[in-house]
């Protein structure tokens, strides 16, 4: 028997999920509120405010700082392509998680790495 280790991103997806109590039919806005803004502030609450949350779900978010930077810088900040910008706002909170930790996975760690990725991911779509 074989057991799998699950990777820095899975781990990230995995908590954002379970943390804002994510579904794969959840909507984006609940009781007024943004879940992907909320996600990407979490990440940024995880590395800026040490023991803002259980230590369990703050070693999982802190990995996704760099990815937090980077969306904000150029999904939020409108430098990637208009047509990328609006695949990624139309994401469910579900698949917005997982794009959060698929860049965890990818190495995004800065703005740049960020740039990078998106051009990739543009490029595929």
């Amino acid at each position: 028997m074989t057991t799998t280790q699950s990777t820095a991103g899975q781990d990230l997806t995995a908590t954002l999920r379970r943390y804002f109590s994510v579904g794969a039919r959840s909507r984006r806005y609940r009781k007024g509120q943004d879940l992907h803004t909320e996600m990407v502030e979490a990440l940024m609450y995880a590395a800026q405010y040490p023991g803002y949350y259980a230590e369990r779900t703050q070693d999982a978010l802190h990995a996704g700082f760099g990815t937090a930077l980077a969306y904000e810088k150029h999904v939020r900040g409108y430098r990637v392509s208009g047509t990328l910008a609006a695949q990624i706002n139309a994401m469910s909170p579900w698949d917005f998680a997982a794009l959060l930790g698929q860049m965890v996975d990818a190495g995004v760690e800065t703005t740049g790495a960020g740039e990078t990725f998106f051009s990739e991911m543009a490029r595929a779509a």
